[in-house]
């Protein structure tokens, strides 16, 4: 680290010859010791590269390394010539200004960064701090070592995983397809559905009672869907939703997003106990959940979060054929992830519906089956002429969070596509929700779950999940709630459109 300092100390009037002398015996003598006070043996305090007096002022360049840094080391020259030259010529130091003042922090990494006050450049082997017309103020509050201290902190945090492995830039896109009609329609999604009564707030954050006119559109989209990847080559099977610790710490997404998760935990069962807790609910008219805690179990499960959990524990430990691919595709039911405060309209939800499509083989033949169930998810989208883009992901959810990868694992050049479908009521930007996740995982699974090809060839894993949630949010705000300005492909789909129920109160 190194630190550049340019700028003066203005003084209470101008400096004479015998005035100008002391100085000069100051600085090229007992300044010295002064600025290399408090620095460790064997390390470089501040040094003096250059001073000049003109008329009121002492003209400074300073230069150091990290201890007595060069704006400390300004302040420690003020007090003492104040004192110097105060005594014996009546001079008092009014100010310190800095004109110019540079941090050179050595690295190897480039970063991104925005800091108040300063200019942030990023070299290839350094980054930069510029700072310009500072006061002695400005030091004293310690903007220039917060300044510095944000930079080695940003330094300090492992790149993130995702980008030293993806050799595209994420966000990157790919493929883009234009409608071919006029899109008129471009009201909010959940407003409207919410209006209608196509889908009802559920007390739960982040979940929606479906009425059957969504429910039919769901399906649709669904089928639509899995007629494709059959003739792909998946075939169906039905995949557990609640999913043990131990799988999902052998997927290491208990350290990718443990954040993201529901957490599930078993009933003690003693039922003398849990009369206790319903005597008390009876009488106090409430939830008494800390009486309800004692009674549970630790956390032994999730709700499955990325709903391909299963298959790699059906793998586990077993020898498969690289030539002979293994896909599978679930549609058994919701998966479940905790967006927290993120959860706002149907495009984000806690709970939600997806085709999900998981396999295993050669690393050949694994990014082949990725490309084919992303091209179903185009082909499908330009059938019903929705207007979408496909870009280069930056969170596979198995990299998620992850810093470091010490396990010599095999990824592949891009580990993530993912398809946007447009939404038009988003006015201020072009913006879409991802309607399909296509993945290869390389050997990142393959590793945790022990799975091994027959002759010990590579084996790799992926999966392709179809959001059948977002599919349909991507859909509606393209074509409106009109049925019959749908495609005939998803009017003959669903045949006649059910009605919503009408209640008293609703909707």
């Amino acid at each position: 680290m190194k630190f550049l300092l340019d700028g003066k100390l203005i003084f209470s009037k101008e400096i004479d010859e015998e005035a100008k002398e002391e100085i000069k015996r100051f600085l090229e003598g007992e300044a010295k010791e002064l600025l290399k006070k408090g620095v460790p043996k064997g390390k470089e305090g501040a040094k003096i590269v250059d001073y000049k007096v003109e008329g009121n002022k002492l003209l400074l360049t300073i230069e150091s390394g990290r201890y007595a840094r060069a704006h400390d080391s300004i302040l420690r020259l003020k007090k003492a010539l104040s004192q110097l030259l105060g005594k014996k010529y009546r001079i008092g130091v009014r100010k310190v200004e800095i004109d110019l003042y540079k941090v050179e922090i050595e690295t190897d990494r480039e970063i991104d960064i925005k800091i108040p006050e300063c200019e942030v450049i990023s070299e290839k082997d350094k980054v930069v701090l510029i700072f310009k017309d500072m006061s002695e103020s400005d030091i004293r509050r310690n903007v220039i070592d917060r300044a510095v201290k944000l930079i080695l902190s940003e330094l300090e945090k492992e790149e993130d995983l995702t980008k030293k492995v993806c050799k595209i830039p994420p966000g990157t896109i790919v493929r883009e397809y234009k409608a071919k009609r006029k899109i008129t329609f471009d009201e909010d999604v959940t407003d409207v559905a919410e209006r209608l009564g196509w889908i009802k707030k559920f007390p739960g954050r982040g979940q929606w009672f479906y009425a059957p006119p969504m429910a039919s559109l769901f399906r649709a989209f669904e089928d639509l869907i899995v007629e494709k990847i059959k003739k792909i080559g998946f075939v169906e099977a039905l995949f557990p939703k609640l999913i043990p610790l131990e799988i999902m710490y052998k997927m290491r997404y208990l350290e990718g997003l443990p954040e993201g998760m529901f957490y599930v935990c078993p009933p003690k069962r003693e039922p003398e106990l849990f009369e206790e807790f319903v005597k008390e609910m009876m009488i106090k008219k409430e939830i008494p959940i800390e009486k309800l805690k004692s009674l549970l179990r630790n956390p032994s499960y999730v709700l499955a979060p990325a709903q391909c959990e299963p298959f790699y524990q059906f793998l586990e430990g077993e020898l498969i054929d690289v030539d002979k691919p293994i896909m599978f595709f679930d549609r058994s039911g919701w998966t479940y992830r905790w967006e927290g405060g993120g959860a706002r309209g149907l495009d984000r939800v806690n709970e939600f519906l997806r085709v999900e499509c998981v396999w295993a083989g050669s690393p050949e033949v694994v990014e082949e089956i990725r490309d084919k169930t992303l091209k179903v998810a185009e082909e499908l989208a330009e059938e019903l002429d929705l207007e979408y883009w496909v870009e280069v992901g930056d969170d596979p959810f198995y990299l998620e969070g992850r810093k470091k990868e010490e396990r010599n694992i095999e990824f592949p050049e891009v580990p993530k596509y993912e398809m946007r479908l447009y939404l038009p009521y988003i006015k201020d930007e072009r913006k879409g929700v991802a309607v399909t996740s296509a993945n290869v995982h390389g050997t990142h699974f393959v590793e945790g779950f022990k799975i091994k090809d027959y002759k010990n060839r590579k084996v790799w894993t992926g999966c392709t999940g179809y959001g059948i949630t977002r599919w349909v949010v991507g859909f509606l705000a393209q074509y409106g709630f009109n049925f019959d300005d749908w495609p005939e492909k998803v009017k003959k789909r669903i045949g006649k459109l059910p009605e919503v129920p009408k209640l008293v109160s609703w909707p």
